[in-house]
């Protein structure tokens, strides 16, 4: 089923109307936060001017005796003062708070009642306070201990209204602190106002911005959506079975939607001439890849690859195995005797991939075979070869090998290296890499020379040939396999026989790899002395 599309002027119409319901957004929130921040500096400052005035007309030496005694003439003279105060600032409430000695929560001393008031919301004399708004009493109570003026004011919504709140000490005569006047000024009208006035400038705005977005929205329709949905019909009209795919007329507008309809006429011209040639081309990729298919299969057949090899000579184990980076490889690997006890194994990497490199091989390992099976020894066999490579070799192709002669009933091998990886030897149960001679690849210089080498194998030793596509092989993070870590890995198989260690150490390099394409032929050879 084929998914519906939404279309670009559906999309712009919501981006348009999503920017524009942010951007009213903004305005009013900005509105609301600049008028809130100005009328919270003048309210604030209102509550504690008049939390000082009030402050003023009670006597701190007096209150300690109205909470033992009870209201006398002089409570009430005081009371009415804060009444009149509190009437002429027009203050929501107006109250005065001590400690109790005993359990030091905190009692009325004056609660100013007016008319118009809920009675419900005064204290009396000694009535415990009721903390509604702990933010608000926090400050009180701070005030009460310090007698610090400073950050005493807040504004906070609780059950008592919308309100500024500001507190202020009253001192005794020695100095201590008697109790805090507290003054609440009701900010329900003013916010009440403000949020009216957000609303307003919010709606303007809206309606503005709503105009001026209909406006871009049919400038964008007429310049940039309409053409763009005329290019989009015209594709989705295409029909890969049918081939069908028509121009579209250019309007001379002098900008880039032209350019876009030119480009795009001018890619149907190429795909019109694209499918008229497609049968030939896939028809010649088929060829080749029938081609490469043959060549594989060559290439296979020339390298030994049936095991055991040798069944009949339980005095050794040997296997082999190569991965070529594309269909065909420049890897190659070869062991055969050259007389009843004289084993040769080689491994060699030509400085190439794919087809040219897989042809310089065929010549290589076939140099090197013959050569080896006229009984010439590993160093004149690389001397031979070497010079037979330089001719004509006009490609500048190059190859890294690795030959020994094993001696079966002595253990001995003889062995030249011409530029290649370090074989790893297992001797008394643990691998190394061979301390040997690197020498200069084949087919660089003529007539070079090269080193011959020895080293003795026993009874469960085993020699290891690899090329550089397992040490170099990569993962996803670009990083190389590495010999340290073929080493390492070397180390955790020293119970396995030939068959099995190729085949853990390709695990490995798989392991390592975590899926990234292969970049080198991976060619192993293993060689255990029974």
């Amino acid at each position: 089923m084929k998914r519906k599309k939404r279309g670009i002027k559906k999309k712009m119409t919501i981006a348009i109307t999503v920017m524009g319901i942010l951007l009213s957004l903004c305005v009013g929130i900005g509105v609301f936060s600049i008028s809130y921040s100005q009328v919270y500096e003048q309210y604030t400052e209102r509550a504690f001017n008049s939390a000082k005035t009030a402050a003023a007309l009670v006597n701190g030496d007096s209150i300690a005796g109205f909470l033992e005694n009870g209201k006398d003439d002089e409570y009430f003279a005081i009371y009415e003062a804060l009444k009149e105060l509190k009437i002429t600032f027009d203050l929501a409430y107006l109250y005065v708070v001590a400690q109790d000695s005993d359990d030091y929560t905190g009692q009325y001393i004056f609660d100013i009642f007016i008319e118009g008031d809920d009675a419900a919301m005064i204290g009396d004399l000694g009535e415990v306070l009721s903390y509604t708004d702990s933010k608000a009493f926090d400050i009180a109570a701070q005030t009460l201990l310090t007698g610090s003026i400073e950050d005493n004011t807040v504004v906070s919504i609780t059950g008592y209204g919308w309100l500024a709140s500001a507190y202020v000490p009253i001192y005794a005569s020695d100095g201590s602190i008697a109790a805090v006047m507290g003054v609440d000024i009701s900010m329900n009208r003013i916010m009440g106002e403000i949020i009216f006035q957000a609303l307003q400038i919010l709606f303007i705005t809206v309606a503005i911005i709503v105009i001026f977005l209909l406006i871009l929205r049919y400038l964008a329709g007429k310049q940039i959506l309409e053409p763009v949905t005329l290019l989009s019909k015209q594709m989705d009209s295409f029909n890969s079975e049918e081939g069908k795919l028509e121009a579209i007329t250019v309007l001379e507008s002098g900008d880039e939607f032209q350019t876009i309809a030119e480009s795009y006429n001018r890619m149907v011209t190429d795909i019109k001439y694209y499918m008229d040639n497609l049968a030939t081309v896939t028809a010649d990729r088929e060829r080749i890849a029938t081609e490469l298919n043959v060549a594989t299969e060559m290439q296979a057949s020339m390298l030994p690859n049936v095991f055991p090899a040798f069944p009949k000579r339980k005095e050794l184990d040997i296997y082999a195995i190569m991965f070529p980076a594309r269909e065909v490889g420049g890897d190659f690997y070869d062991f055969f005797f050259i007389d009843k006890d004289t084993l040769a194994v080689v491994i060699a990497d030509v400085s190439d991939k794919g087809i040219p490199a897989a042809l310089f091989m065929v010549i290589a390992i076939t140099l090197i075979k013959n050569n080896a099976l006229e009984g010439k020894s590993p160093t004149r066999v690389f001397e031979t070869v070497n010079n037979l490579l330089c001719r004509n070799n006009d490609a500048g192709m190059f190859v890294t090998a690795f030959m020994g002669y094993i001696d079966i009933p002595s253990g001995r091998v003889t062995y030249v290296n011409a530029g290649h990886n370090p074989p790893l030897i297992k001797q008394d149960g643990k691998y190394n890499f061979m301390k040997i001679d690197p020498g200069l690849m084949l087919a660089v210089f003529e007539d070079i020379e090269y080193a011959q080498e020895e080293v003795q194998l026993k009874s469960g030793d085993m020699l290891y040939l690899y090329t550089d596509g397992v040490t170099e092989a990569m993962n996803h993070k670009r990083k190389l396999f590495t010999d340290k870590r073929l080493l390492e890995k070397a180390n955790q198989y020293t119970g396995c026989h030939a068959d099995k260690f190729i085949l853990n150490i390709k695990e490995e390099i798989d392991k390592f790899a975590d899926g990234a394409e292969q970049a080198d032929d991976i060619t192993m050879l293993a060689f255990e002395m029974k």
